[in-house]
């Protein structure tokens, strides 16, 4: 009977250990410690090309380039080498691209190594992937995407079209894995601790993603991914659901700019100009008055584009933040001007005013602004820009364009109210701006004071105001995958520089009256 027992007593064991064998890692590793294999510890160094914080990668990108979207103006000259003057160095120019590709690659690979491609770390990682790449193709146009390997980024270059289309697919596929994990495990927030975003709330990843593929959709005209986008149900329509990214302890890079040698980042002239105009009370969440004696009282833009600044451009409004604001990424706001052109477009059906006006009042609620009766204004237009710092740096504006929404009104005009307001509502995310500007031509900004970049975008108002179309390729591109670069000029369909437009820009502006 002894013997009967020690060897039961044994085979228990055994199975005990045996079974205990696959999950030793897990039993045995000290919790507290850092695991290299983690993706939890990783998935978090991709989350800063959404919408960078550094307060470096911010003022390269979305600072600098930033410009371009009528937000802000830059208030040094660095060399007299900037964006809005159309003539940016190569090492600047590089940083939108090379910072990207590097932060989420050299993780994404990772994780999909740890994960063998499965699962919800995958997802997430493959939304972020996709969300940042939406940043890089908006800027330069084609470029590899599909083809890109573990330790390969230097390959062969998607067309623009194709590009956009792996992009929904990934967010599509994220979404999916996402909702799933959400539908078994309710309560589970596995990146709680490092996610600057939703902190770990899935459901909430689930519609950024497809919040995300109606903004790609509604840039490339893809109907059907629209479509299915919003028949899902599952996007983002009230603020508590805005992607909004906390700067957390490194502080708003916005902040630290305006601060930088008295002032290096300014409220821009338009968006200004735009507010005043519209008597729109937002003004006081977005700027700050101007400091100096006499128009203390007042806020005042400052113009794009000066070659040498006018003396007294410290003075100028700077963005109303604190260390601790947190920045917009995609909000509710957007989302429902969105579904109101997609009426316009009659991809879906609905009344494009109600959607229209949800979004203003989402937008004001957003900012903690009373509406009142701006959605009925229809009489208040953007105003000129008149400068009492600089009398040289007027300019007439041409738009007529009204707030409240008139069945009289032609759908041109309406689709200006939509993208006009849509802009504002949009501060103060730049390289969006800039993206739907190109798309829309809405609003009509401010041009740049001076082009020092003449035999690519010529120094006359008109090419001023068109603008910068899109940005150069890498300069390490060109000689570290040339080939495949020169390939890329090809899909891109013109010349690697500021003049060239994208697939889906406006090819002129609009008739704004």
């Amino acid at each position: 009977m002894k013997n009967i027992i020690k060897i039961f007593s044994v085979a228990v064991l055994l199975s005990v250990l045996g079974g205990c064998t696959k999950n030793f890692e897990d039993y045995n590793t000290d919790p507290k410690a850092i695991r290299k294999d983690d993706p939890s510890i990783i998935i978090p160094s991709m989350f800063d090309p959404l919408m960078y914080i550094q307060q470096n990668n911010s003022q390269f990108v979305d600072m600098m380039v930033g410009t371009l979207g009528g937000y802000f103006a830059d208030g040094s000259r660095w060399g007299n080498q900037n964006y809005d003057t159309f003539n940016v160095s190569d090492d600047w120019n590089r940083h939108t691209y090379d910072k990207a590709f590097t932060a989420i690659y050299s993780n994404y690979f990772k994780v999909e190594k740890i994960t063998k491609g499965e699962g919800h770390y995958y997802a997430i990682a493959k939304l972020l992937k996709a969300a940042a790449m939406i940043r890089v193709t908006d800027c330069y146009g084609p470029m590899p995407y599909s083809k890109v390997r573990d330790g390969e980024m230097r390959v062969e270059y998607d067309s623009h079209e194709d590009v956009y289309k792996n992009i929904i697919a990934d967010l599509s596929d994220a979404a999916r894995v996402l909702k799933a994990y959400v539908a078994e495990a309710p309560n589970s927030k596995p990146l709680a601790l490092s996610d600057p975003v939703f902190a770990g709330d899935y459901g909430k990843w689930v519609k950024f993603a497809n919040s995300l593929i109606m903004r790609v959709a509604m840039r490339t005209g893809d109907r059907d991914a629209f479509v299915d986008a919003y028949n899902a149900g599952e996007y983002i329509k009230t603020n508590s659901d805005n992607a909004m990214m906390d700067p957390k302890t490194q502080g708003n890079p916005y902040s630290i700019a305006q601060a930088w040698n008295g002032g290096e980042l300014f409220v821009a002239a338009s968006i200004i100009d735009y507010l005043t105009g519209y008597n729109d009370p937002r003004i006081e969440a977005y700027a700050l008055k101007c400091t100096k004696d006499q128009h203390a009282d007042k806020y005042i833009g400052l113009r794009r584009g000066y070659e040498k600044m006018p003396t007294d451009h410290k003075l100028y409004s700077r963005p109303n933040v604190v260390a601790s604001t947190k920045i917009p990424m995609l909000v509710a706001a957007e989302v429902q001007f969105m579904i109101a052109e997609a009426v316009l477009n009659n991809w879906i059906s609905g009344d494009a005013k109600t959607f229209y006006e949800t979004g203003i009042n989402l937008s004001f609620e957003q900012w903690g602004v009373p509406v009142g009766s701006y959605v009925t204004n229809a009489d208040l237009i953007p105003a000129d820009h008149n400068d009492p710092l600089d009398a040289n740096s007027g300019y007439d504006r041409k738009t007529t364009v009204k707030i409240a929404w008139d069945a009289e009104t032609s759908e041109a005009k309406h689709r200006e109210q939509i993208a006009t307001q849509r802009w504002i509502a949009g501060y103060p995310n730049g390289l969006e701006a800039w993206a739907e500007w190109r798309r829309t031509g809405y609003p009509e900004l401010c041009p740049s004071v001076k082009s020092l970049n003449p035999n690519v975008i010529r120094d006359d108002q008109q090419s001023r105001a068109y603008g910068m179309r899109r940005l150069r390729y890498s300069f390490e591109e060109a000689s570290l995958n040339t080939e495949n670069y020169n390939k890329g000029v090809a899909l891109l369909k013109g010349a690697d520089n500021e003049a060239t437009n994208l697939f889906w820009a406006k090819k002129s502006l609009p008739n704004y009256n």
